[in-house]
C-alpha cells in the first residue's frame, strides 16, 4: 500500500473501539501496529473488522471503514462519488 505523508505514525491505537460480539481474534493486530499494517491484514482475510490484542488481553476492535478514514483513504471514495474504492486489488465497500 503507498501510503501517505503521516501515515507512518499512524498506529491501531487510535482507532480502537470496544470489541462486538463475532469478531476473530485470529488473525489479530497490536495498539503499535501501524493502521496501514491492519488494513492490510484485512483485505488480504477478506474482513471488515479485527480484534485488537496486547498478549493475551483484549483490548477491542477496529474496523475497516475507521481505518480508511483515519489514513485519508475514505477521501478517495468521496472525490469519486462512489461508496467503494479499489486497494490493492481489493474493491473495499465502505457502509
Amino acid at each position: 500500500m503507498t501510503e501517505r505523508p503521516g501515515m507512518k505514525r499512524l498506529a491501531v491505537e487510535t482507532i480502537i473501539i470496544p470489541m462486538e460480539e463475532g469478531v476473530a481474534l485470529k488473525p489479530s493486530v497490536g495498539p503499535e501496529d501501524r493502521i496501514t499494517e491492519a488494513i492490510e491484514v484485512m483485505l488480504k482475510n477478506d474482513l471488515r473488522r479485527i480484534g485488537v490484542t496486547e498478549g493475551d488481553r483484549v483490548l477491542g476492535m477496529i474496523r475497516l471503514e475507521d481505518a480508511l478514514k483515519k489514513v485519508g483513504l475514505e477521501g478517495d471514495l468521496k472525490s469519486k462519488g462512489g461508496r467503494s474504492i479499489v486497494v490493492q486489488g481489493h474493491r473495499i465497500m465502505v457502509e
